[in-house]
């Protein structure tokens, strides 16, 4: 009875049977697949493949809680790098063997353990730089630039990580090039760096 006056209701002109439970209409919508359905057993599976990955950012020192939204923003810069060269950012691989390339790349230049990770949790991008194309020439470039050691500019990173989102190839020397030309001093381009980026 009910059924049927709630089809009426909503202008249906066909009977629903009685025997019939809302019930189990309910459930069987939501036993059907779908695109959510696929989409979460898709990001599950991912996730289990990744456990590696969340591993080596814990024992950088990133905690649990943040680690996977470290992980998605590390990938989505590895995404945008490897379209920015022309690349298939599916063909290639990221995960913990790159990350740790990057992460020894820092030690070495002076960035000590406990700072590694809160330098990867403000700035997840720098785990998909590559070492050999950005970090080694921005490193090169600033201290070569500024006068400073690598203990000086790891300061500077570790003050502002956004800093290493910058270029040495392409937007920083731009950058420098017109704040000097406009007659500013080298201790004002780096403040003005620290301050804006």
């Amino acid at each position: 009875m009910f059924a049927q006056r709630s089809a009426d209701a909503f202008g249906a002109h066909k009977t629903v049977s009685p025997t019939i439970s809302r019930r189990s209409i309910v459930t069987e919508s939501r036993l059907r697949p779908g695109r959510q359905g696929v989409q979460r057993i898709y990001r599950l599976t991912q996730e289990k493949a990744m456990i590696g990955e969340y591993e080596y950012l814990e024992s950088i020192g990133v905690p649990r809680a943040q680690a996977l939204q470290v992980m998605s923003r590390a990938s989505t810069a590895f995404e945008a790098e490897m379209a920015k060269k022309g690349l298939d950012p599916k063909a290639m691989k990221f995960g913990a063997e790159e990350m740790c390339e990057v992460v020894d790349f820092l030690k070495l230049r002076g960035v000590d353990e406990k700072g590694v990770g809160a330098l990867v949790i403000r700035h997840p991008a720098v785990l998909s730089y590559s070492v050999k194309e950005r970090l080694e020439p921005l490193f090169e470039y600033m201290e070569a630039q500024f006068d400073r050691n690598a203990a000086m500019f790891v300061e500077d990173i570790e003050r502002r990580p956004s800093l290493l989102g910058l270029d040495a190839n392409e937007n920083v020397r731009k950058m420098v090039d017109y704040l000097l030309a406009s007659g500013k001093t080298k201790e004002e381009v780096m403040e003005y760096l620290l301050r804006s980026l």
